[in-house]
């Protein structure tokens, strides 16, 4: 991050995989960035360094979807949708495993670290 921002680091940095990887997104703030952390498929304890909120003025922030109101769902969905279908936004997809493969998938999303998400397929 620090090397395509020429040091700049990342305002914002959303974090759905916890683990060893939460200390890491936290490292690539910027001054004043803001962290958020919404899921923990590599695990759900983590160790950080509290220099990188301190020094940086960095900001903790947690995110669990199942717990918003319908409301939100359905605003999201609104928002979401649209976007997606007019290719406004393409999510980047580093690679697709069929289901059964699933353990597969989670052992490339931690050890390999991709850039983008993965995708598991059925059918």
């Amino acid at each position: 991050m620090r090397r395509i921002t020429d040091g700049y680091g990342a305002d914002i940095v959303i974090d759905a995989i916890g683990g060893e990887i939460l200390s890491e997104a936290l490292s690539a703030l910027a001054m004043g960035g803001t962290l958020t952390t919404l899921g923990y498929s590599a695990g759900r304890k983590a160790t950080i360094d509290v220099t990188d909120l301190i020094w940086k003025r960095a900001t903790m922030r947690s995110f669990a979807l199942l717990a918003q109101p319908p409301a939100a769902w359905e605003e999201a969905w609104r928002t979401i949708v649209p976007l997606l279908q007019s290719r406004g936004v393409k999510p980047v997809v580093a690679k697709t495993f069929p289901l059964a493969e699933a353990s597969d998938a989670l052992r490339y999303l931690i050890e390999d670290r991709p850039f983008g998400r993965v995708v598991l397929t059925m059918g």
